[in-house]
């Protein structure tokens, strides 16, 4: 197996490397849908928190999507129970998420945004590997 820069090792080939850049463009780009729709949906009137959910669902489809697509080409993960699996394995990042924010502002007193970005970094992992793991490449 080839292996990338820092990431050397027997166990990380290049394909797994590209797996993970082209997963985090797609988390980013799902990111501005759940956004773009939380902004549209805030601005037409509809109340926050159902904003909120309409955003998490369009990133969602998104992110699925251009998972199947793009990230892991040529996959078979195209069922509903797949796209269950993905969903879950996202609210259950969502929760790391929260938990997260929690212990670092509340219990530790760091600053919201530096959790934040350490927070997202160990999710995004978490993210990445469950799904590929449990989705993609069962």
């Amino acid at each position: 197996m080839e292996t990338v820069g820092v990431l050397d090792g027997p166990l990380v080939s290049r394909r797994l490397a590209m797996e993970f850049l082209r997963y985090a463009g797609v988390g980013g780009l799902a990111f501005v849908i759940d956004f773009g729709l939380l902004t549209l949906a805030v601005h037409l009137g509809v109340n926050y928190l159902t904003a909120t959910v309409i955003g998490f669902l369009g990133g969602l489809l998104t992110a699925f999507t251009l998972c199947v697509l793009w990230v892991w080409r040529g996959t078979r993960a195209t069922t509903p129970k797949d796209f269950v699996v993905f969903t879950v394995i996202g609210v259950i990042g969502l929760g790391l998420t929260y938990l997260g924010m929690w212990a670092g502002v509340g219990l530790l007193g760091m600053h919201y945004a530096i959790v934040k970005v350490l927070v997202a970094a160990v999710v995004l992992v978490w993210n990445f590997a469950l799904r590929r793991l449990f989705v993609f490449f069962r």
